[in-house]
């Protein structure tokens, strides 16, 4: 019995997985803290979390800043802070730093604002062109919801009044906490993927939400969407992610932690056709913690990637040492570093390019060749019929050619 395949129903499932190959940049971390106590800086004690963004020839930074707001108050808290470059290396920071504070009237976010996610919305009126969405922290309770703001001009915000997204039932994957937002607008609905800590079980996975305006949303019924591994380098933790969206695929990077990590995070990869359902690379970690004694040694995490001009570009959470050095002491790392993969993209395939590729022989018996003229790399091929039902689905393929049996 012969099988007929039409080149029409012939499918590859985005980018499947291909290899990535971050450098780290020589020099880093590209942003330091000020450790001048005299100057009473706010990122006295950690620069972390940042998102990046390029609008035209400048790429923009946003981050979390811990350290001391003075004269506002005196206590160390943690805020949003701004900063620019010309080259994602060298940057400078915004003078009137920062540029989203804590709420001072005992409110759901006065103890701290942090890991925030950015889109500029062109659609949007001139006045809320930049969107926030930040993870909030209660003054004692030590719990985070989202909140969410909207600038003319990325660096005046203005808060929406309420929280947007609040943790789950103390039963629940997200019963502590939430935090990491990544907040993209595909199609006119804004997705978001995010952290929640649970009491249960001490572990921290991923769920999804969506919104039409970005300030009310509907948590995914079938949250979390990407969870820990047992017995791998993220058995603990999944959390702070960062999603792109490169033709029909939704790439991800995210923090991973095990238990022998010492809370020390490095940074998985995942893709998925809907956002939804998460295929991790067989890779993890793409990239991963320093050696001993460098500054990255205990974590590179909390990334911000950007595709720009072919290359996969990276800003990331640098530390050292965990716990931190005792009160008085700020030598140690908490800072903003810096990496590339020039070779990623190159492994992208969307799904338009299903007419680059001859099947044969078709129809067969019992097996037919099919070759592209795209490289692939550690790629996954699905195969639908015409009733759009999968036939078969091959991972991890590299070369220019597949056999199907």
């Amino acid at each position: 019995m012969k099988t007929k395949l039409l080149i029409a129903s012939l499918a590859i499932f985005g980018i499947a997985n291909a290899q990535e190959n971050w450098i780290k940049y020589p020099n880093n971390p590209v942003l330091k803290r000020d450790t001048v106590i005299a100057n009473l800086p706010n990122d006295l004690i950690a620069i972390s979390d940042c998102w990046v963004i390029k609008e035209g020839a400048t790429y923009k930074m946003w981050y979390t800043c811990g350290g001391i707001n003075y004269p506002a108050d005196t206590l160390l808290r943690s805020r949003i802070c701004y900063c620019e470059s010309l080259d994602g290396i060298a940057w400078t920071k915004y003078i009137g730093n920062p540029v989203l504070d804590v709420s001072y009237t005992g409110g759901w976010d006065s103890s701290g604002v942090e890991t925030v996610s950015i889109l500029i919305d062109s659609l949007a009126p001139p006045a809320e062109r930049y969107k926030m969405w930040y993870a909030g922290q209660y003054f004692n309770a030590y719990r985070y919801d989202f909140g969410y703001a909207y600038s003319a001009d990325g660096i005046n915000w203005t808060k929406n009044p309420t929280q947007v997204l609040q943790i789950g039932s103390s039963t629940s994957w997200e019963g502590a906490f939430i935090e990491g937002p990544s907040v993209l607008k595909d199609g006119g609905i804004y997705k978001m993927w995010y952290a929640g800590y649970s009491l249960m079980d001490g572990k921290v996975n991923i769920g999804y939400a969506t919104s039409l305006d970005g300030i009310v949303w509907i948590k995914h019924i079938s949250n979390p969407v990407l969870t820990t591994s047992a017995g791998s380098w993220d058995s603990i933790y999944v959390q702070d992610p960062h999603v792109i969206k490169i033709g029909s695929t939704y790439h991800m990077w995210y923090g991973g932690v095990d238990q022998g990590a010492n809370y020390g995070q490095q940074t998985g990869y995942a893709y998925s056709n809907d956002g939804i359902n998460w295929v991790k690379s067989i890779s993890n970690p793409v990239l991963i913690t320093g050696g001993v004694g460098d500054w990255d040694d205990n974590t590179a995490s909390f990334g911000s990637v950007l595709l720009d001009g072919g290359t996969l570009k990276m800003w990331y959470t640098g530390k050292d040492v965990d716990p931190l050095p005792p009160a008085g002491s700020l030598n140690y790392y908490w800072e903003i570093g810096y990496a590339t993969d020039a070779g990623f993209a190159a492994g992208i395939i969307s799904t338009d390019a299903k007419k680059e590729f001859l099947l044969y022989p078709n129809p067969f018996s019992s097996s037919t060749t099919l070759r592209t003229d795209i490289f692939l790399k550690n790629a996954t091929l699905t195969v639908y019929n015409s009733y759009g039902q999968t036939v078969k689905q091959i991972k991890n393929i590299s070369g220019q050619t597949v056999t199907l049996l």
